[in-house]
């Protein structure tokens, strides 16, 4: 009997330990004036409740897309709302023609409330006289 609870036990123990957050991205589109480009869909795995990934969204011959997701939560005692929140730091970085620009965004989902997100970040890059202006667009969720 006392075998068959500690076998039991170290089983549940190993498959807590497994458990993952996933950072879905979906429906990505570069765009820049009329033309618009699509990027595809990644997860990236987390492993346990709290930690962070990097993923590449798009990557082409002069653009390339990356995100960051950094997950973790709060425990405080005095509340109930502020100790269920999920802290959600998204990184978006963007390469163009050796040119560099990131953007951060913090989001907080609290209690029971659905983990998905609706990202849209303008990037300007500047060569002497040109300006470019790219506009980034993904929905993100968090499961």
């Amino acid at each position: 009997m006392f075998r068959l609870l500690s076998l039991l036990a170290a089983s549940t123990l190993a498959l807590s330990l497994n458990a993952q957050t996933i950072y879905k991205i979906s429906n990505v589109t570069i765009s820049e004036k009329d033309q618009v480009q699509n990027g595809m869909d990644v997860s990236a795995m987390i492993k346990g409740a709290e930690g962070s990934d990097r993923v590449v969204v798009f990557a082409g011959q002069a653009i390339t897309l990356e995100s960051r997701v950094k997950v973790s939560t709060q425990n405080v005692k005095r509340s109930s709302l502020k100790s269920s929140a999920v802290n959600a730091i998204f990184e978006i970085d963007l390469k163009v023609d050796g040119q560099k620009d990131n953007r951060r965004v913090e989001k907080v989902y609290y209690m029971d409330q659905e983990r998905k997100s609706h990202f849209k970040e303008k990037f300007v890059f500047k060569t002497g006289n040109q300006v470019r202006v790219i506009t980034v667009e993904f929905d993100g969720s968090l499961e």
